[in-house]
């Protein structure tokens, strides 16, 4: 059997495991809960759902609050410029929130956790600097093999360089126009 009769492998994306993990986790959510509601009482996980839930939506409107004004600070300024008076994240510390009052709001201990991983500032900073390193990585590697160039701060990866001297005024087109 030669290489090229040899049937394609597809490889199998991670995404496609994402409703899986899900089912798991939900498995997982339930048994946890019914392993304290023998511990402590169902009345007392009636209780702790409804806390969490209430507390939830009060972090997401507070969240989704922070948001918009973020957003519409922003939208004022040109792409990559600075906003006066905006902290750097402040965006990007909304979007966790947000996503800590989501999982709050859904009952269970790991969502719990996990929302409160988003809320709390020392892991929301860790969280939003591990969620830009891997969108970088993942936007540099798709620029590289789309063919195009990559600028880190004031290098440019796998670009053409081209030394010379910018020099305003007019553009021609035959160097001899200049007069050299």
């Amino acid at each position: 059997m030669s290489a090229s009769s040899a049937p394609s492998v597809r490889r199998r994306r991670w995404t496609s495991w994402i409703p899986v993990g899900l089912v798991l986790l939900l498995a997982l959510e339930v048994w946890l809960l019914v392993q304290l509601g023998h511990l402590v009482g169902g009345g007392w996980v009636f209780v702790l759902i409804v806390a969490e839930t209430f507390g939830g939506a009060l972090v997401l409107r507070r969240a989704g609050r922070q948001a918009v004004a973020a957003f519409r600070q922003t939208a004022s300024v040109p792409f990559g410029a600075p906003v006066p008076g905006q902290q750097p994240g402040v965006v990007g510390n909304a979007v966790l929130a947000g996503a800590g009052g989501v999982l709050l709001i859904l009952p269970g201990l790991i969502s719990d956790v996990l929302g409160l991983l988003c809320i709390l500032p020392p892991t929301r900073r860790l969280l939003r600097a591990l969620f830009v390193r891997l969108v970088r990585t993942r936007v540099e590697r798709v620029v590289r093999e789309a063919g195009g160039t990559v600028v880190v701060g004031d290098v440019v990866e796998h670009g053409d360089v081209v030394d010379g001297e910018i020099v305003d005024g007019e553009i021609v087109e035959d160097p001899r126009e200049l007069g050299r």
